[in-house]
């Protein structure tokens, strides 16, 4: 069951008159209220899910925000169940464990850098099947539910997958204005149930310096979003990762620094990842307001309580290499001739780039 709903802000006046003192709470009177937020990936073997509580109290909110007893139930059982294509509940089902979590931005207002999730274990996952996660809290004062869809037939196309040794071409042989820069094109497969497609890519490279040490680096470059027009019947959609931008990009991150002796491009890896109709509704309502009226929507899939519970897919393409020319365009291009990339492959041994 899918709840669409806003909450606007309520402003209360209060007058004291005479000399009477009157105390009094903004706050009524509290009713326990679970948050849950959990994605299933098919590809993945183990998945994670957050189950915590609103706090409700008179004093500073951020102070019970930095507690985690004010999130934390006294008992949790959780346990996930399989319904087959014609709805029909499987033998299989997994009761959640507990862990820790260490790895928590100490950015924003909550606990961390530890958090305690829930999780089970499973690499096969049945893309064409339903999940449902069933909550019992505090010995069954409580109790939560939601089911969700996985993401099915989003693929990356075997020209790609069987090929991974073929290079990016980002440069023709050579290159005189913008226009002589190409795209990298990537064909995708829609997957049923999906609605939210993002795309990026990660670059890594090593800096040899003067006196005799290396340093590698990897930085990451978002190429942009697509959304898929109906859920329910995939089609097939392309990204285009722009050559120029690749080349303006490298050459505004990377300083120039004269203890660099040279430097080598280790790949690229490309992700395009795939959000279930649901997490794309999420994300949606939980962009910021810039309305005048300041309503902000909120939007879950949780029986008895607040949040999500969806799947996403991502897919992964690893170790891309240039081209020769693209390669000598990074060495010899207007955009990044000062930072000092040469080649270490052996094909390139003959060219001037070529790392000595």
């Amino acid at each position: 069951m899918k709840r669409l709903f806003a909450i606007a802000g309520i402003i209360g006046m209060f007058t004291l008159t005479n000399s009477c003192e009157t105390e009094f709470s903004l706050n009524g009177d509290y009713e326990l209220t679970p948050v849950v937020f959990g994605l299933l990936d098919h590809t993945d073997s183990i998945h994670m899910i957050k189950i915590t509580k609103a706090f409700l109290g008179d004093d500073d909110n951020l102070l019970y925000a930095q507690n985690p007893d004010s999130s934390y139930f006294t008992s949790v059982f959780a346990r996930i169940y399989e319904y087959d294509q014609f709805g029909i509940q499987t033998e299989r089902s997994w009761v959640l464990s507990d862990s820790i979590i260490d790895n928590k931005s100490l950015d924003g207002a909550f606990y961390g850098p530890e958090q305690k999730i829930y999780y089970f274990k499973e690499k096969d996952l049945n893309p064409k099947y339903e999940y449902e996660l069933k909550v019992d809290l505090n010995e069954g004062a409580d109790s939560v539910s939601a089911r969700t869809k996985l993401i099915d037939g989003f693929a990356i196309p075997n020209s790609f997958t069987a090929n991974p040794d073929i290079p990016i071409t980002f440069a023709a042989f050579t290159v005189d204005e913008d226009d002589d820069y190409k795209n990298w094109k990537v064909d995708i497969s829609e997957g049923k149930n999906a609605k939210l497609y993002e795309f990026n890519y990660d670059i890594h490279w090593t800096e040899y310096y003067t006196d005799g040490s290396t340093t590698s680096f990897t930085a990451s470059r978002y190429v942009g979003t697509y959304s898929q027009e109906d859920p329910d019947a995939p089609l097939a959609f392309f990204a285009l990762v722009s050559g120029l931008d690749f080349y303006t990009w490298l050459g505004e991150l990377i300083p120039d620094d004269p203890s660099v002796e040279r430097r080598t491009f280790d790949g690229l890896d490309a992700h395009i990842d795939a959000a279930h109709e649901d997490l794309a509704k999420f994300l949606e309502v939980s962009e910021p307001v810039s309305g005048i009226a300041q309503i902000q929507p909120e939007y879950t899939n949780i029986v008895g309580g607040y949040g999500l519970f969806s799947s996403r897919q991502r897919l992964s393409i690893y170790g891309k290499s240039l081209n020769s020319v693209s390669f000598k365009e990074l060495a010899r291009g207007s955009r990044t001739v000062t930072k000092l990339f040469c080649s270490p492959l052996p094909e390139h041994n003959e060219e001037s780039w070529y790392c000595d």
